[in-house]
């Protein structure tokens, strides 16, 4: 790790991690060095293929572990020696710049440019200009936790919900019940479906639990209650036959996005709609329900209406949350670490929110490949940043605002923020929502010649 708590003398000089593209960047600086051009010794360089290999997971693991600036350069649009490997970075850069910024770390930490083999001139330019606004900066400050106000720290009791019944005439959920039951044991009597995925009552846990119903008899056995916070899609990626599945609006966003990514078929499960107006957990609103824009499911084979019947009311949404693009513009970057750190510090990395997530879909994740077995077991904080930044930088375009990490984490950690920030920099910039549509590509997945080039050097915000 690099030391965090060098001095800054008036010849200090940033140590920047620097990642050249081999066919024009590194190019680039070779040149420059064959030409005697004079630039900052900041500059410690890794060469790779393309600037479309380079891993935000590298960028964010440098600035994890104490780099003081991070540089990454590759081809001019349309020059590059892979066709469109920058094409695709580009975008991946803005996202991943918003994202660093939405955390706390300064925007003149990590640049973006493009140098080609012929600039040994512009490459000592760039190299100059980045060292200088790190300089500026200082160097990279501790991954210490800022003590919490007050304020910031107590729990406002005013957002606990007592009954359902106080909050926007919530559903019927004994008639909800019927209906589901009813519905279940239809499907499975007619051979529609092999498998309803629901919930079944467990006072041992405090909330209902999954169920397989199987039978008509195991239908008998499902609820659906104000408690049905978790989302149940997941299971089905891994259901055998065909599965019917009792899906919440937030659930149904989550399906679509699977949808949307190859990873169900559509024909081969059913949905059966509820209707919902906010689930509970603990005695205050579910994570994700705070800011859930509907009560009705986008995508549905059976209703069940918030009365038990067979169509939605469409019942009054009320978002409590902030929009965090204003929350981003009227804060400082000090204000965005200090809450990211109070979060992070939560943190035992367990890994339940990976779990939780019907985004988190890979068979191996990237924690898992790099795991080793004499990991030890005091969790060191650069390593819950590195998980959880590179994370967010997965599920940007595929977090549904589901709250199922939130909901599963037994340390109360709430970064919600962070994908709702970043899904809200993508619609801006690309036009894409999540969970909307099942047959859009994710704007992660292509390019556009003409993207903008937000954060870059010398580009918008940069």
């Amino acid at each position: 790790m690099i030391d965090d708590n060098r001095p800054n003398p008036d010849n200090w000089t940033p140590r920047i991690v620097a990642f050249l593209c081999n066919w024009c960047s590194y190019a680039g600086a070779d040149l420059a060095g064959t030409s005697r051009l004079q630039y900052p010794p900041s500059i410690r360089v890794i060469r790779v293929p393309c600037s479309g290999r380079i891993n935000p997971q590298y960028i964010i693991k440098a600035l994890a572990d104490g780099a003081d600036g991070v540089m990454v350069s590759g081809c001019h649009p349309g020059d590059c020696h892979y066709l469109t490997g920058n094409m695709y970075a580009r975008r991946r850069f803005s996202v991943l710049k918003r994202l660093l910024s939405l955390a706390g770390y300064h925007p003149d930490r990590v640049q973006f440019t493009w140098v080609s083999a012929s600039e040994g001139g512009r490459f000592a330019q760039v190299v100059a200009e980045i060292t200088e606004r790190v300089r500026k900066l200082g160097p990279a400050s501790p991954l210490s936790v800022p003590e919490p106000s007050w304020e910031g720290a107590k729990r406002k009791n005013d957002n606990r919900i007592s009954n359902s019944k106080s909050k926007n005439g919530l559903p019927d959920y004994k008639e909800q019940t019927v209906r589901l039951r009813e519905l279940s044991k239809e499907l499975l009597s007619s051979g529609k479906a092999d498998v309803v995925i629901g919930f079944r009552e467990n006072p041992e846990a405090g909330s209902p639990s999954p169920l397989f119903a199987r039978t008509p008899e195991d239908a008998g056995l499902l609820v659906w209650t104000e408690d049905s916070w978790r989302n149940l899609t997941p299971y089905l990626l891994q259901a055998k036959g065909k599965a019917a599945v009792a899906a919440k609006p937030c659930d149904v966003r989550s399906i679509i996005n699977l949808l949307s990514e190859n990873q169900l078929k559509r024909e081969d499960f059913i949905i059966i709609g509820m209707e919902c107006g906010g689930m509970i957990k603990d005695g205050f609103p579910a994570g994700g329900c705070d800011r859930c824009p509907s009560s009705i499911p986008g995508l549905f084979d059976c209703v069940v209406g918030a009365d038990g019947s067979q169509a939605f009311l469409d019942l009054p949404m009320q978002a409590t949350e902030p929009n965090v693009a204003e929350w981003y513009e009227n804060c400082s970057v000090e204000e965005r670490r200090s809450r990211f750190m109070r979060e992070i510090d939560k943190c035992i990395l367990c890994y339940s929110c990976r779990q939780a997530c019907s985004g988190c879909y890979c068979e191996t994740c990237f924690v898992d490949r790099s795991m080793t077995p004499w990991r030890p077991a005091d969790v060191e904080t650069a390593d819950k940043v590195a998980f959880h930044l590179t994370r967010a930088m997965h599920l940007a375009g595929r977090c549904v605002g589901c709250g199922a990490c939130e909901n599963a984490c037994p340390s109360g950690v709430k970064l919600g923020y962070l994908y709702d920030g970043l899904n809200e920099f993508i619609d801006s910039m690309y036009g894409y929502k999540p969970g909307v549509d099942p047959e859009a590509v994710n704007a992660m997945n292509f390019f556009r010649a003409d993207d903008r080039e937000a954060g870059f050097l010398g580009g918008e915000d940069g």
